[in-house]
C-alpha cells in the first residue's frame, strides 16, 4: 500500500518537478499516466472505477491477466471484476456513465470483502448498504448515494481501500 501511494506521488511529482526547477515540462507527445489524466477528471466514469480497481487488483496479486488493467478493453475488466466477486454479473451500466458514490461503495466493500450483516445477509449486499458502510469505516466522505463521484474522489477511495488491505496483510 504504501509502495502504491509513493509511486502515485514520485509519477506526480515526476511531471511536476521540472516545472518547478525551471525545465521544460514533459513531452506533451507523451501519453499521460492514468492515474494523472483521471485526478484531473471533474466525473470519473464506470470504466475509470473498473480500471482503477483491476489494476489495484493486479498490484496485491488477486488478478493474474495477461495484459495490464491499463490496456484492457471494458468488457475484459468487467469479466475479470466479476470473476473476482467486485462487481456483480447484473450490472450492465454504460461504461461512459458517471459513476455514483454507491455503486463505487460497492465495489470498495466487496473488495476489501465486507460481509453484510444479518438482514443484509437475507436480502443480498446492496449498494445502499455498502455506502453506508464505507462511511462508516471512514473509507468514503458523506454525501449523496447517487452523486457521481469525481476523478479525485476515486483515487482517493482507491488509496483508502489499498492501505486497508495493506494493514490487513
Amino acid at each position: 500500500m504504501r509502495r502504491t501511494l509513493w509511486i502515485m506521488t514520485l509519477g506526480l511529482l515526476g511531471l511536476a518537478l521540472p516545472i518547478v526547477v525551471g525545465q521544460d515540462p514533459p513531452d506533451p507527445e507523451e501519453p499521460v499516466p492514468f492515474t494523472l489524466r483521471l485526478s484531473r477528471q471533474g466525473t470519473a466514469t464506470i470504466a475509470d472505477g473498473y480500471r482503477v480497481f483491476a489494476m489495484l487488483a493486479q498490484q496485491h496479486g488477486r488478478i493474474d491477466a495477461e495484459v495490464p488493467a491499463g490496456e484492457m478493453r471494458f468488457d475484459q475488466l468487467r469479466k475479470v471484476l466479476h470473476q473476482e466477486e467486485i462487481v456483480p454479473g447484473s450490472w450492465q451500466f454504460d461504461p461512459a456513465a458517471g459513476l455514483q458514490r454507491d455503486a463505487l461503495a460497492y465495489m470498495a466493500a466487496s473488495y476489501l470483502g465486507i460481509r453484510p450483516g444479518l438482514l443484509t445477509s437475507l436480502l443480498g449486499k446492496t449498494r445502499r448498504y455498502a455506502y453506508r458502510e464505507m462511511q462508516f469505516r471512514r473509507l468514503m466522505k458523506s454525501g449523496q448515494p447517487r452523486q457521481v463521484v469525481s476523478g479525485s474522489e476515486l483515487l482517493s477511495v482507491m488509496t483508502r481501500v489499498a492501505i486497508e488491505v495493506n494493514d490487513d496483510e
